[in-house]
């Protein structure tokens, strides 16, 4: 009797647990860094990204919104085969910027109908697609942080409470699964069900990346990203941005390092030159890749419309040290 009641415990706890607990980062191979890029929404940009750097990128990244009518997922699905078709991984940047949706609105699945929507458009493509949503939420410059450049909250719906409960939502329903199940899990963490008439959602293979700055902007102690970290069983990967004129090595190091996420495979989402020219901090930058041996992914970063402060065709010398630190052998394209 007392094994089954064991059994029984066993089982119950299963049952509990995320549905997160079948969840793949979709890692390089052992020992090796994914070389990725921005810039751009074509085929075109994402081979020139390749000429530019020196080194063809197994991940190219695009800014999207979230959208989700039939057109908005018609483009996307163009975008997804255009890195497939360069062999790159696509990363999406998610944002609900100038959509009016909140962290609670999410949370309460106001924006399911896009999740949904996205959930099957990536196992449609059935390329391992890794979702970055809501970076930088601790970043006062977007719609969607709990606090204002000055520091002030933005109010009930940002909370950081909240943000992470938006989270866990958006994990459950792009992985997919079982639609009773995921309702089960959302009901624990008192949430609505899933806005779907289906029984089942695609499992697709997507990787979901939790992308803060290192401490904070406002740089307040209420707005270090651990306020924000909404559990390991939610995210496969853990990242942050990095650019020329905040070379604070320590500070990285220190987010890298951190207890609640020091397992979990890391990722600078975005790092370049910003501004004027700095082939320096590209070698700093290559110091730190190879002094971390938990960093499996670096994207460059020349911003969505190649705006001309962070284009590599700008800075011609910190771009000639980028394609001798991209020979490194442990950093790889397709």
């Amino acid at each position: 009797m007392r094994r089954v009641a064991i059994s029984l415990v066993a089982a119950s706890c299963a049952l509990a647990l995320p549905a997160a607990a079948q969840a793949d980062p979709f890692l390089p191979p052992s020992g090796k860094v994914f070389w990725g890029g921005q810039g751009g929404y074509t085929a075109r940009h994402i081979a020139y990204f390749g000429a530019q750097s020196g080194k063809r990128p197994a991940v190219f990244n695009y800014f999207i919104s979230w959208r989700a009518s039939s057109s908005d997922m018609h483009w996307l699905g163009f975008r997804l085969e255009d890195a497939i078709a360069q062999n790159a991984r696509p990363m999406l940047s998610v944002s609900p910027n100038g959509t009016g949706l909140t962290p609670r609105s999410i949370a309460r699945g106001e924006g399911d109908r896009f999740l949904v929507a996205l959930n099957r458009l990536i196992a449609e493509k059935n390329a391992v697609t890794y979702v970055r949503p809501l970076s930088e939420m601790n970043n006062g410059n977007n719609s969607y942080s709990a606090y204002r450049l000055n520091g002030r909250p933005r109010g009930a719906a940002y909370t950081t409470a909240q943000f992470k409960q938006a989270w866990r939502r958006m994990a459950l329903i792009l992985r997919g699964g079982d639609v009773a199940g995921i309702n089960a899990r959302l009901g624990r963490l008192k949430l609505p069900a899933a806005e779907t008439a289906a029984s089942t959602l695609p499992q697709p293979p997507v990787a979901l990346a939790w992308v803060p700055l290192t401490f904070g902007n406002p740089e307040l102690a209420r707005n270090h990203p651990r306020h924000w970290w909404p559990g390991s069983a939610y995210v496969d990967w853990v990242g942050t941005t990095w650019y020329s004129p905040f070379k604070a090595t320590r500070a990285m190091h220190r987010f890298y390092s951190h207890g609640s996420w020091r397992r979990k495979p890391f990722m600078f989402a975005e790092w370049g030159v910003w501004g004027r020219e700095d082939p320096g901090f590209v070698r700093q930058f290559f110091g730190f890749l190879k002094g971390h041996r938990r960093v499996r992914m670096a994207v460059y970063f020349q911003s969505a419309a190649l705006k001309r402060e962070f284009r590599l065709s700008a800075h011609p010398r910190s771009r000639s040290a980028l394609r001798q630190a991209v020979r490194w052998r442990r950093l790889i394209g397709p």
